[in-house]
């Protein structure tokens, strides 16, 4: 216990700890976060990729670089992951480009400025194992509806929030792999073994 308090008194800010009951709840938070970091993980690697394959084919092989299709906000985020790169002597190829964008940049894509390319049977490129649109109503803000609320979240975890204790993150792991079996039930298999 006096290493939790040399820990508290030297390196956890009085700010950090104010929305906790005490440093216990603290590192409960940390362990919950940590239980949610490979469903995070790969549901972000499964959209990017999903993603640029259905752009490179429906859009243009290099529709990162498409001046009619990139948003002007999502263009300097190219911008930067590019600056990026050549600041770490790497390689400006679409692949490296994509590992360099966050979760965010690839949500905004299920927004309305992007509506004409993402119709059902768009959707269902990308996500084929999404659910008859008969089933449920399922178009293009569904989707960015889920997503964001994922990517809300993803922020909180990865940022170290405070996510214990919060009736809005009660079914988060439900939400993460609802829209990870929109991909394929196999990756909510496999991200399940990974997390156990």
């Amino acid at each position: 216990m006096k290493k939790c308090e040399k820990l508290k008194q030297q390196f956890i800010s009085d700010s950090r700890l104010t929305q906790y009951k005490n440093i216990d709840e603290y590192f409960q938070n940390l362990k919950l976060c940590k239980q949610y970091y490979i469903p995070l993980s790969i549901i972000e690697i499964a959209l990017r990729n999903s993603l640029n394959k259905f752009f490179s084919y429906k859009v243009d092989f290099d529709w990162l670089r498409s001046d009619s299709f990139i948003q002007d906000r999502s263009k300097k985020k190219i911008e930067t992951a590019i600056k990026v790169l050549i600041s770490e002597n790497k390689n400006i190829h679409q692949d490296n480009i994509l590992a360099e964008l966050s979760f965010g940049f690839f949500v905004v894509f299920f927004k309305q400025p992007y509506q004409q390319y993402l119709r059902y049977n768009d959707l269902k490129q990308i996500f084929p194992n999404l659910p008859s649109s008969k089933e449920k109503k399922i178009n293009r803000h569904f989707v960015f509806t889920k997503l964001n609320n994922i990517r809300l979240f993803r922020n909180k975890v990865f940022h170290h929030d405070k996510i214990i204790s919060k009736k809005e993150y009660q079914n988060m792991m439900d939400e993460i792999y609802e829209v990870l079996s929109y991909f394929d039930q196999k990756i909510v298999n496999i991200t399940k073994d990974l997390n156990k």
